[in-house]
């Protein structure tokens, strides 16, 4: 299977592998449009893209745009920003995080893009935007360096999967982006692939997916779920990318959370019902709840399986 590249002229990509330029930005939502099924704009995180979330990875499966299409009946276009480690060393994070300001001035003019789309299209269903691991960096960026814009509610939905960005701080440019946006926050204390990315952090920082201490300030405006304590989701170094079925373990309420979020639906967190319990009053602890054999948790078979 031929990879694919990172160009900076063609930052965004679709579910075949076609690369599209932002001024064909028109173009290519007409045609997820057309297919009437929810829409979600990607932000994917460190590795050699577009290639892993598209073709799949040389370290880790990859192929996570086709987990969120096949796995959501969603239609998905992924910004693509340049994300590769250096050579063959896979915890390398510090050429990566060098090209996240690059990526976020990029990502600012998509959003550009998108405001004039919405402008003309005032009833179509409003785009979820997912940015996982270092891609949350990127939003980062766009936040501090003033690429992101003043508009709000541009999207159904903001879901931050397991943040590669540091703990320490985040509290500002998050709560940011959560006076603009409707913001979830994925964390657990179990992600083995953060647990391991400490390459070109600062001492006594973390990766924010982790987990926060309590002496943590939290965006007052977002919403953190916590989904430690299930067990490992999924097979080794699969469990980081918690959006894929295969990642769930069967957690049904894990799974339900992101079906809400990703679909634009409204989204239930509730002691009665799914929530196990509420820390410092935006720490929602999810339920363990193992029940593969629901429709939610269905498994989709993946391009090359």
């Amino acid at each position: 299977m031929s990879k694919l590249h990172f160009n900076a002229d063609t930052p965004l990509y679709t579910s075949d592998g076609k690369g599209w330029r932002i001024d064909q930005f028109e173009t290519v939502m007409h045609g997820l449009e057309a297919a009437n099924k929810p829409l979600i704009l990607f932000v994917h995180g460190r590795g050699k893209e577009p290639s892993k979330s598209l073709k799949g990875g040389t370290f880790t499966k990859g192929l996570a745009v086709h987990k969120l299409e096949l796995g959501y009946d969603a239609k998905v276009l992924m910004f693509n920003w340049d994300a590769a480690f250096e050579g063959l060393h896979f915890l390398d994070r510090e050429l990566p995080l060098s090209h996240t300001e690059a990526g976020a001035k990029a990502l600012g003019a998509v959003l550009e893009a998108l405001i004039k789309h919405s402008a003309a299209q005032p009833k179509a269903p409003k785009m979820a935007l997912l940015a996982h691991s270092m891609g949350a960096v990127v939003v980062e960026k766009a936040l501090e360096k003033g690429f992101w814009p003043g508009v709000k509610q541009l999207f159904s939905a903001v879901l931050l999967t397991q943040p590669d960005a540091d703990d320490e701080g985040h509290s500002v440019w998050l709560n940011r982006l959560a006076q603009r946006e409707k913001v979830y926050v994925t964390i657990n204390s179990d992600d083995q692939v953060l647990r391991r990315a400490t390459d070109g952090r600062a001492p006594g920082h973390h990766a924010l997916g982790l987990g926060l201490g309590t002496e943590q300030p939290l965006a007052p405006l977002a919403t953190y779920i916590d989904i430690s304590r299930m067990g490992a989701l999924g097979n080794k170094d699969e469990d980081h990318e918690v959006f894929g079925k295969g990642a769930m373990n069967g957690q049904v309420y894990v799974c339900q959370f992101f079906e809400q979020v990703l679909k634009g639906q409204p989204v239930l967190l509730d002691l009665a019902s799914n929530v196990d319990g509420v820390e410092r009053e935006l720490i929602y602890r999810l339920k363990s709840r193992h029940e593969p054999s629901k429709p939610c948790l269905k498994i989709p078979k993946l391009p090359g399986e």
